[in-house]
């Protein structure tokens, strides 16, 4: 964030993606909500009732990274979110841990599915995981057994390291 010429706030490019889903663009405030860019995307403290998930969560693995997250007092990155369906495509388990502990907005990488930089393939080698199947469960919520989908994008995803007594 920047000062402008007659002293508003000026927010770098990479919030336009905050504003590509209509239930977003009415919640979010730019000033109290935005952390930061990585490469052309925002990542922003997003409302977790807002997010679709896409596959189950593992109860195993919820368990150990609830004593991790709370052991750090802090998350370490950001959940991956495509910005206009807002359906996650990393961070299920994150996610799942926050509404346990009664938080209401979780920090998210808010991505493009139409950008090639994003892909998705399968942690499981009997599974063929598509973009369009990712979509699908997330708005039927017929959701995906855990660690289905593996997304990956051209650059890394940056540590926010964000303090759980802030989030609200």
């Amino acid at each position: 964030m920047t000062v402008g010429f007659r002293g508003e706030t000026v927010f770098p490019e990479c919030c336009r993606h905050l504003f590509r889903s209509p239930e977003l663009s009415g919640v979010i405030n730019l000033e109290r909500d935005f952390l930061c860019c990585a490469e052309d995307y925002p990542v922003a403290l997003v409302p977790i009732g807002l997010l679709r998930p896409h596959e189950e969560v593992d109860p195993s693995r919820l368990r150990s990274l609830e004593e991790e997250i709370l052991g750090a007092g802090y998350l370490e990155r950001p959940v991956l979110v495509e910005c206009e369906t807002l359906i996650i495509l990393d961070g299920h388990h994150r996610v799942a841990v926050l509404r346990k502990l009664g938080k209401t907005v979780v920090p998210a990488l808010l991505v493009s599915y139409e950008d090639p930089c994003v892909s998705v393939d399968s942690w499981r080698s009997d599974w063929v995981v598509t973009k369009d199947l990712v979509i699908r469960a997330g708005f039927t919520g017929k959701l995906l057994p855990h660690k289905t989908s593996r997304h990956r994008l051209c650059f890394e995803v940056p540590e926010v390291r964000y303090p759980l007594s802030m989030l609200r």
